[in-house]
């Protein structure tokens, strides 16, 4: 009996009750059409094309007056007094004593302390790489500003992780918590810093802690979302082992899903430091010491040399500091011919107290030898002057390449063509069109997207914009972070994918983009408008120079997580590496390449307020003319318009990407 019903359950329906595949797609569009529809309808019967005034949330005035009783009671209200001040002077005392620990070991101490921690961590190559991109620093004369800066990234850059790795544990464990921290990590990493930069000077004064406190809102995102993107991909077949030796849940983590998710963590890890150093110069804004407030400097007097040095600077101390603590030891043969590990070595290695504490006793030592000799400082014959002939280049390629050559044109060329075929045709029909029209159309894709429930938060978005009164300035923004974003895409993904195949282009491409995400916005914005003067092309250059990195890398991950079964059982199947590619790879890596869109898009979105000091405009201009003139309303206003259109974005293209999974 249950072979017959098996049997009868296995046999293939009859034709007529196959669904009807066109059907179902008519269904499908039909539905958005129709509320398409009804939209538009609506919006003629109300006979405004320009957004209502009944619209209208008032949410400036409301936040400029929440912003003045935050100023008349932050001294005497229990929330600041008992709270707020609490938090910050345990910051303040983490960054201070960070600081005099760095300053006891003295310059030779602090590059000691690379070495020994490279060394343990990621073997002789990142150990001496380190070292020596540290030091460069020092031959650049900003040592001791780099010392300062580096005190406050590693507390942030702690902090950040201790938050972010716990949290993008539960969120790879559990469906539930990972679409209950979605918004407030997309809130977090796409609201400008500007927008949350005087709210916490409000709570925790000037200094410091605040620059700390912004660092670690703005760092925690990645590290949640990479930590998370690595337990999830870990293999179920994997884990189902685990559970058949009798594991518990605890054991599962600890035993096999961190260690097999250790790559990603530790792509989590570098991009929080990438993070924490590209808010340095923000940070000097609020009277932080350090290499921001060299940067700022230069820029402020727009001597290209002066910002770049302190610039390049950061980037030094960046790379130092991934290299040492995200580096992988070299397996290679040719590694274990040069170098054969002696078997003392090996025995040191299993007992981790016993090199702690000869560490310590060799930076003691460093430290004390460094005192008694006078090495307190680096030494300033040793310093390089960068900053005539980066100014003398800056110059020279100003006139030259703007001007370009016959034929092939300069700068100028090329910024006309982005204004007239890319950025204009898509701003335009944005801002002509009716408020109502642009609604159903934003509805409809959310439906196609993901049914119901993104079409409703699509309306959501939209409909605040037009609730915050900064509709025109939303589609210029829009209109340029779609510009961005596709160029950045055109640029990461094909770069990502060459990078996967690839190891020595992945090697060659680590340093750039290393350079690229942690040099700060301020610093390469004033070549840009050397090339192409003031206006919204600087701004799409400059965020497709930040926005390009995570996209390769997390392109690059993707592709080189998965397993190797299915690529070999292709082509034993008579694949050619294309249709390998094509078939195999891009379809098993679709998660982490949807990771790469949404990073593309909130880092494009997040050099948006940076890029309008330099004619970008939209939502970013209005966001900084709120906060310098003091009208908190307004700059809140624009920050929140950039949050919803970052929402709108992310969510309809990570939904596109789920339910072509679920139709494959």
């Amino acid at each position: 009996m249950a072979t017959a019903t098996s049997t009868l359950e296995a046999a293939p329906r009859p034709a007529d009750a196959t669904p009807n595949r066109w059907a179902v797609r008519a269904r499908h569009v039909a539905i958005p059409a129709v509320v398409v529809a009804a939209i538009v309808v609506v919006g003629i019967a109300i006979g405004h094309d320009e957004v209502p005034t009944w619209l209208d949330a008032h949410v400036m005035p409301a936040i400029d007056r929440l912003y003045h009783w935050t100023v008349i009671n932050n001294d005497r209200n229990w929330l600041f007094t008992a709270v707020f001040s609490n938090v910050s002077d345990a910051v303040k005392w983490c960054t201070e004593h960070m600081l005099s620990v760095l300053q006891i070991l003295r310059w030779p101490g602090v590059l000691a302390l690379t070495g020994v921690v490279g060394l343990h961590t990621s073997g002789l190559r990142a150990a001496l790489t380190g070292m020596v991109v540290l030091s460069g620093c020092g031959f650049l004369g900003l040592w001791d500003d780099t010392m300062v800066t580096v005190s406050l990234m590693l507390v942030a850059v702690l902090i950040a992780l201790l938050i972010g790795i716990p949290l993008g544990i539960w969120a790879g464990l559990s469906e539930r918590a990972e679409v209950i921290m979605r918004g407030f990590l997309d809130t977090a990493q796409v609201l400008p810093v500007y927008v949350y930069l005087l709210p916490l000077v409000v709570a925790f004064g000037i200094g410091d802690a605040s620059a700390v406190i912004a660092t670690v809102i703005y760092a925690v995102p990645p590290a949640v979302r990479i930590t998370s993107l690595g337990i999830r991909a870990v293999p179920a077949t994997t884990i189902e082992v685990g559970e058949s030796f009798g594991c518990t849940n605890t054991q599962l983590l600890r035993k096999v899903r961190l260690p097999l998710a250790r790559r990603p963590i530790l792509l989590g890890v570098n991009q929080v430091i990438m993070m924490a150093f590209a808010i340095v110069v923000y940070a000097s804004l609020i009277g932080t010491a350090g290499l921001g407030g060299e940067v700022l400097t230069g820029l402020q007097k727009v001597d290209v040399g002066r910002a770049f040095a302190p610039g390049l600077a950061i980037v030094f101390a960046a790379i130092a500091i991934d290299r040492v603590t995200t580096g992988q030891r070299s397996t290679s043969s040719r590694a274990g011919r040069i170098w054969a590990r002696p078997p003392w070595i090996t025995a040191l290695g299993e007992r981790p107290a016993v090199v702690a504490a000869l560490g310590l006793f060799a930076l003691a030592a460093v430290a004390i030898i460094a005192k008694a000799t006078g090495a307190d400082h680096f030494p300033s014959s040793w310093s390089i002057d960068v900053v005539t002939p980066v100014n003398d280049a800056a110059g020279w390629v100003g006139d030259h390449f703007r001007r370009g050559v016959p034929i092939v044109g300069g700068t100028g060329s090329f910024s006309d063509f982005v204004v007239l075929h890319l950025l204009n045709p898509v701003r335009d029909p944005l801002q002509s069109a009716a408020w109502y029209v642009i609604v159903a159309i934003a509805v409809a894709i959310g439906w196609l997207a993901g049914g119901l429930r993104i079409a409703t938060l699509a309306a959501v978005c939209f409909l605040g914009l037009g609730a915050l009164r900064i509709w025109d300035l939303a589609m210029d923004t829009l209109s340029q972070v779609l510009v961005a974003a596709a160029l950045s895409l055109l640029i990461a993904i094909p770069l990502g994918i060459w990078a996967a195949r690839s190891s020595v282009v992945e090697r060659l491409l680590r340093p750039l983009l290393d350079v690229a995400q942690v040099m700060p916005a301020f610093v390469y914005l004033v070549p840009v408008i050397f090339l192409f003067n003031v206006g919204r092309v600087p701004g799409v250059v400059a965020s497709i120079i930040y926005a390009v990195p995570p996209g390769i890398r997390l392109t690059t991950l993707g592709l080189r997580q998965v397993p190797f079964a299915p690529r070999e059982a292709a082509t034993s199947f008579g694949a050619t590496p294309r249709q390998e590619l094509l078939k195999v790879q891009l379809p098993l890596a679709a998660r982490s390449m949807l990771l790469a869109v949404n990073q593309v898009i909130i880092m494009v979105l997040a050099v948006h307020v940076v890029a309008s000091l330099i004619g970008a405009g939209g939502l970013g201009l209005e966001t900084v003319y709120g906060l310098t003139k003091k009208q908190i309303g307004r700059g809140m206003a624009g920050g929140l318009g950039i949050v919803f259109l970052a929402v709108f974005l992310d969510r309809v293209t990570q939904a596109f990407g789920t339910r072509s999974e679920r139709t494959d």
